[in-house]
């Protein structure tokens, strides 16, 4: 009893070896293809961020160049302005010079120098113009904002106007800045405005033709486009709602975004910054698509990249299963036979003892070759091997497909029949003692060094459900092979449904 108590324990523990190897390699099958993915996606996040963030940075250095051009052109304009004041106050409407240059004159020359500049305007308080670079009359333009600002407001000097469309020069869009001249009393004596083409001003078009998907604009404060390349013409004047989200707090500030545009509803990423003294900011952009796309091209290579290391992990992990089930198989294998060996044997018993009930009982054979140390003693142990061999492979093809064969140790062999009684295992024994007991005849007829008798004793029982265990079974099989053999061997005997012999 200790002996099987301890074979079953070892039975057992090979079999949670088994699990517990297979359990180990689909682990790591999967730790690898997990910890694999996390790697990727972790080096694709950190490479997105980067991508953008080297976008945002080129889009940054070129916000700060065009806002320092814009800067300074605006500037100059501001400047010209207060030398047309400084100019009309110390001529005092007379000819600066003994030559007879008169200020229309200067003002003429000075925006005919600029291809930018569409008029020069000279306005008194009431919002006449006294004096301008255009010819014939002049038209009314108290209602225009550039006027109409420095009389309600007295604290601005200088006014930067939104985009318009000129009444003079066929519908053309432009912008103004003016400066207000006053007295002592704060009255505006003259206000002197500057009329700026915008199809012509702030050309940045050749930096944008070159950067695919790019744009650059130029807004208002208050969301007024005034310039934005490409499409300079489709968007002049339009109004952009809620500029707020990508407006710097303060002026001379950059800020960095990624929105998707009001103009051509397109995500983009969007650096703008803010000019200096001037309600404007300057945006450039980038379609998210375009900076993204080389991104895209490497996270679709590494998912590629993936699924092939994964692949081939599990592929590696399906043959280390199938070595690890094949080593199994081979140990569970009796390598003289070819049928299950005795550990193998037992651990199907086990299973089948555990299935007894929904079976109707479990039926034993203990099967011993008769005489077979005489065999080996007078034939070798090469013929016994081979008798071996033979009465294996005869009582497996006379089993039925559930039924479960196994080498028990030596000459003994082991057969288990799922839901057999006692009436069935006196049947099927005959068959399978006839079946041996015909070998020499059908297989070693001409082979005189093969033994010319071959028979077999066989001691069966029954397990019935709720009934003993493996091990009572086991033991009257056992008692009834005994009583076989001492009866002159070659014969069945089966033990009683009541557990006697």
């Amino acid at each position: 009893m200790h002996r099987a108590l301890l074979h079953e324990t070892k039975t057992r523990n090979g079999q949670n070896a088994l699990t517990r190897r297979l359990g180990a390699i689909r682990f790591w099958v999967f730790a690898f293809m997990v910890a694999l993915g996390v790697a990727l996606g972790i080096y694709s996040y950190f490479d997105h961020r980067q991508v953008e963030s080297n976008a945002g940075e080129r889009l940054a250095v070129l916000a700060n160049v065009m806002a320092s051009n814009i800067q300074s052109q605006l500037t100059t304009m501001e400047r010209q302005l207060n030398a047309l004041s400084h100019l009309n106050r110390v001529s005092g409407g007379r000819p600066p010079r003994g030559d007879g240059i008169t200020m229309r004159d200067v003002m003429l020359e000075w925006c005919q120098s600029d291809p930018t500049c569409m008029d020069l305007l000279v306005v008194d308080s009431s919002g006449t113009i006294v004096e301008w670079t255009g010819s014939g009359t002049p038209p009314l333009v108290d209602d225009r904002e550039y006027v109409t600002h420095h009389l309600r407001d007295s604290a601005q000097r200088v006014y930067l106007g939104i985009p318009q469309l000129s009444r003079v020069h066929h519908g053309r869009w432009f912008f103004a800045m003016s400066i207000a001249e006053r007295d002592d009393d704060g009255a505006i004596t003259q206000i002197y405005v500057s009329i700026r083409d915008l199809l012509h001003s702030f050309d940045y078009a050749g930096i944008v033709n070159r950067t695919p998907a790019s744009s650059f604009a130029i807004v208002s404060t208050a969301g007024e486009v005034y310039v934005r390349e490409p499409q300079r013409e489709l968007h002049m004047g339009r109004v952009i709602p809620r500029v707020d989200r990508v407006l710097p707090t303060n002026e001379g500030e950059s800020r960095t975004s990624r929105i998707r545009s009001r103009l051509d509803d397109r995500e983009r990423l969007i650096v703008t910054q803010r000019l200096e003294r001037y309600p404007l900011y300057v945006a450039a952009t980038r379609e998210i698509d375009h900076v993204m796309a080389n991104w895209r091209s490497r996270s679709v290579v590494l998912g590629l990249l993936w699924l092939l290391l994964a692949g081939i992990a599990a592929y590696v992990g399906s043959r280390l299963t199938e070595d690890v089930r094949l080593q199994d198989y081979l140990a569970s294998i009796d390598g003289l036979t070819g049928i299950l060996n005795r550990r193998a044997l037992m651990t199907e018993a086990r299973r089948h003892e555990e299935r007894r009930q929904a079976a109707g009982g479990l039926g034993l054979m203990m099967i011993d070759v008769d005489h077979f140390k005489r065999i080996n003693d007078r034939y070798g142990h090469v013929v016994g091997d081979q008798v071996l061999r033979q009465v294996a492979a005869t009582l497996k093809m006379s089993c039925r497909g559930t039924d479960v064969l196994g080498r028990y140790g030596g000459e003994e062999f082991l057969l288990l029949l799922p839901g057999a009684d006692e009436a069935r295992l006196a049947t099927v024994g005959e068959k399978l003692r006839a079946a041996i007991e015909a070998i020499p005849a059908i297989e070693f007829s001409e082979q005189p060094t093969y033994p010319e008798i071959l028979t077999i004793s066989i001691g069966a029982a029954v397990l019935h459900p709720g009934n003993g265990n493996l091990d009572t079974v086991i033991a009257l099989a056992d008692q009834a092979l005994y009583q076989a053999k001492n009866a002159g061997r070659n014969r069945v005997v089966v033990a009683s449904a009541g557990g006697t012999v």
